[in-house]
């Protein structure tokens, strides 16, 4: 009675590239923790007398998505929180970027165009720079502001204000006519705000759009599948060939882009395998996945078909959360498709990945498995429902 589960994008192994900078946003996609709720939850219900017996695989693909020789993307969102090194160490470019940025810091956005100038005035200014290199390393930035300061004939607005006690939500854009530190004061409570969200998402979301392109790209044909879909293919004939009996069920989890692979694999690579005419997939969970946007886009491979083979796939369930933005629904555009909206703690940093977190997922799908695909007394497969 095998269970094979299919990761998403963003998924890396220990010592593989990538993995440090994604680990945290995807933290709870660890195989050994959904491996371990899979047999304590699901091989209950599919072997009640030995549960221990049932076979819970997956397929990993990380290694065949995006690879990112340069790393830059991550680089660059790790120096910006990095301080600046002292001026006399900077040529004139880098000291009129980091003048500019300190300075763009503490003055009102209608003051901007005048302190780009002045800031790359006095980056290019020999005896201004030649006098601060003569400074201690800590007063050089200090007085290269100043400086700036005196050339633009007004001071900058204060550096501290008041903090609010709550930040309940993000203050609107500053009107023209508040003063400056108030603007100053909204703008950092905005940015401050809106760095907590973008933290975790900054190295999961340009590998989420790689793998993406990764596995478009490298899928292949129905007859001649890529190293992805490939894979894909193999965990599925190894999970057919440990049914112990015929009318034994297949039950496939897949979260996130693992749900595009399985209906690729179900409504392209398998109809054009010869050897996989007799495979079944008897219940399949599309867990935070993207399949109704995908077959709606038609980029689904050979576009959007009609219907999912009904006889290789009996019943699928789509799960999807309001407060998982990189879930949608499938119901009515996939045929076949039965949604759920499953209740999650309502965290947009971390929805996508809590299915996969949250004991009452498992037993919800360990549930639905029971009515649809379940052995019954006998031994033999409870109800299927197939496609219209």
């Amino acid at each position: 009675m095998p269970v094979l589960f299919i990761h998403g994008v963003a998924v890396r192994e220990q010592g593989e590239s990538g993995w440090e900078d994604v680990r945290r946003a995807t933290q709870g996609i660890e195989w050994p923790a959904v491996q371990a709720a899979l047999r304590r939850h699901l091989a209950p219900v599919l072997n009640p007398g030995a549960p221990e017996r049932v076979q819970v695989d997956r397929v990993y693909w990380g290694d065949l998505g995006a690879q990112y020789a340069r790393g830059g993307l991550f680089r660059a969102a790790r120096a910006e929180a990095a301080p600046d090194p002292a001026p006399a160490s900077l040529n004139d470019e880098d000291l009129g970027e980091a003048l500019e940025a300190r300075l763009r810091a503490t003055h009102a956005l209608r003051d901007w165009p005048d302190v780009i100038t002045a800031a790359w005035q006095a980056a290019r200014d020999r005896p201004l720079r030649a006098m601060v290199a003569d400074l201690p390393p800590p007063e050089q930035w200090g007085v290269l502001e100043a400086a700036v300061n005196a050339r633009l004939g007004r001071p900058p607005a204060p550096r501290r204000v008041r903090p609010h006690r709550t930040f309940r939500r993000l203050d609107p854009p500053a009107a023209p006519h508040l003063p400056a530190g108030l603007q100053l004061s909204q703008r950092r409570n905005v940015q401050r705000a809106m760095l907590e969200l973008r933290r975790p998402l900054e190295a999961f979301v340009p590998l989420f759009v790689g793998d993406v392109l990764a596995y478009l790209n490298t899928r292949g044909t129905p007859d001649a599948p890529g190293p992805v879909p490939r894979r894909v293919l193999g965990a599925l004939r190894a999970a057919h060939a440990a049914r112990t009996h015929p009318h034994e069920p297949l039950v496939v989890l897949t979260h996130s882009m693992g749900g595009q692979l399985m209906h690729d694999a179900l409504s392209a690579f398998l109809p054009a395998d010869p050897a996989l005419q007799d495979l079944r997939v008897d219940f399949w969970c599309a867990a935070g996945s993207q399949v109704g946007l995908f077959h709606e886009l038609g980029v689904t491979l050979g576009g959007a078909p009609d219907t999912l083979a009904s006889a290789r796939l009996g019943y699928f369930w789509n799960v999807w959360a309001y407060s998982d933005l990189l879930s949608f629904r499938a119901q009515g555009v996939v045929p076949g498709a039965h949604d759920t909206a499953f209740p999650l703690p309502g965290l947009v940093r971390s929805d996508h990945v809590a299915y996969l977190t949250d004991a009452d997922f498992y037993r919800t799908l360990a549930a639905k498995v029971q009515v649809h695909a379940g052995p019954g007394p006998s031994g033999a497969v409870g109800p299927l429902e197939s496609g219209p």
